[in-house]
């Protein structure tokens, strides 16, 4: 990274340093947010919030070097995120091992130029190889640099730990290891991390688009690994968040799971959705009655075969199923979900926040019926799992969706079925029922068909591309 003359003769900053510092904030700032906006990288994010987050180190344990310049977590300010990026892939030449040699050797291979840089301080251009005890520089966009200290190393992970003055407090792990099913490496970042200071507290936690460029970044670089070690990627870029805080919606042993950023009312939203009342007769429902005014919707998606008979473990069924079950399916441009994990799917509430223009409306649901039996549908066997919600009062629909993954026993053909019966729901505020009479049905159709191809797309994005072409 050039430097930039900031000071005169005197020591002192000059007008023309200050504004040449200013233009570099910018720029920096506009460029990672263009690379942010013409490469994002297709992710599988599944966040939650509860009292415990899986393997948590302890983050309060003694670390190399000046203890007092480290930058706990316990430093921090805001709720501690837990964050896990996880990508595999085949195919490279390169063990774990050598994977992660590469990257101690020159971490900025597969570091994204437009958003980060690692430096060491010195002035050679060269950047030193980790090792404990080394200390570097992450030079970021906009007024912040984030300093590190290496406190763990080895040969298939690094452990880096937030020193003053970095915009966060905690550590963050690199690590690479064999897949634990099949021939291939898995590649994770692993971080532990409070907001540094209140300031970037409020960036992080109020303006999404800080918090999805991070988030963007490290989805690149384990991209960028992929690349490195020559591999071919099996998997997308999977995200697994977990936000500890005091909050009321994450204390106790509950656990609140999102499938995409959503807003803290969406959160809250959920905990009043207990007594909540459907916001329609379920018992005098007959969608062949057309008086009553019913849409009926069908969609049907094929996804990757199998070979007949029962659903192979791990294959396109099981796969279809568990993406179903965490609702990955549903395009978060679209609308995201709030639901409890330790609540049975049969007795859950979720909320949706649905996302249209900048605006954002709340829509309360609830789980109806779960659906796994073995039965004959024109007079051939299929395999069927799913499960359906419905519109509780306050909703702007009225109706039932159901979600459900069959699989052909006879000719091992896989399918993800969506079916609907809707209607709009009384609405009085005249702007929302003039949008919802413009715009409901379009945006209707289009989560449909988003969540049609997204789990085709998922479901091949979680499959060994040989098994794919042996279904």
């Amino acid at each position: 990274m050039p430097s930039i003359p900031d000071m005169s003769d005197s020591g002192a900053p000059t007008p023309a340093s200050t504004m040449a510092r200013v233009w570099r904030w910018v720029s920096s700032m506009v460029w990672a947010t263009l690379s942010y906006l013409l490469h994002r990288v297709p992710l599988y994010r599944r966040g939650r919030s509860g009292d415990a987050a899986p393997d948590t180190p302890d983050l309060d344990r003694d670390l190399i070097g000046d203890a007092r310049a480290v930058q706990r977590a316990a430093d921090g300010v805001g709720p501690l995120y837990c964050r896990r990026y996880r990508i595999a892939f085949t195919d490279s030449a390169m063990t774990p091992e050598m994977l992660v040699a590469t990257l101690r050797h020159d971490i900025n291979a597969a570091t994204p130029e437009s958003m980060a840089r690692f430096e060491d301080g010195t002035d050679d251009g060269e950047t030193d190889t980790i090792e404990v005890g080394n200390e570097y520089v992450v030079y970021l966009p906009g007024p912040w640099n984030g300093p590190v200290r290496v406190v763990e190393a080895d040969d298939t992970s690094f452990t880096l730990a937030t020193l003053e003055g970095h915009m966060e407090a905690g550590q963050i792990t690199f690590r690479a290891m064999p897949h634990d099913r099949f021939d291939w490496t898995v590649f994770e970042i692993v971080s532990f991390a409070r907001s540094g200071n209140r300031l970037f507290h409020l960036l992080y936690d109020r303006v999404p688009l800080a918090s999805e460029i991070q988030l963007h970044m490290w989805a690149q670089f384990c991209e960028r690994v992929v690349d490195l070690a020559g591999g071919v990627v099996m998997t997308s870029v999977e995200v697994d968040t977990h936000v500890l805080d005091d909050d009321p919606v994450s204390t106790g042993t509950r656990e609140v799971v999102v499938t995409a950023p959503v807003s803290t009312r969406a959160r809250r939203a959920l905990e009043d959705l207990h007594d909540v009342p459907l916001n329609f007769d379920l018992d005098a429902v007959d969608v062949e009655d057309a008086t009553q005014g019913w849409t009926l919707d069908d969609w049907c998606q094929p996804l990757p075969d199998e070979p007949p008979g029962e659903p192979v473990p791990g294959g396109p069924f099981e796969v279809a199923a568990g993406l179903l079950e965490d609702y990955a399916f549903a395009d978060p441009r679209i609308v995201r979900a709030v639901y409890r994990a330790d609540v049975p799917l049969a007795e859950r509430d979720m909320v949706l926040e649905a996302r249209f223009h900048g605006l954002r409306f709340l829509l309360g649901l609830r789980v109806g019926d779960v659906v796994d039996e073995t039965t004959t549908v024109a007079g051939r066997p299929v395999q069927r799992w799913g499960w359906n919600y419905r519109t509780l009062k306050g909703h702007l629909e009225t109706g039932q969706m159901d979600f459900q993954v069959w699989k052909w026993l006879d000719s091992g053909e896989v399918e993800f079925r969506v079916n609907a019966y809707s209607r709009r729901a009384r609405i009085t505020n005249p702007i929302i029922w003039l949008g919802m009479t413009v715009f409901g049905r379009g945006m209707q159709v289009r989560f449909a068909r988003n969540a049609l191809s997204r789990m085709d797309e998922l479901v091949r994005a979680r499959l060994d591309d040989a098994t794919v072409a042996t279904y």
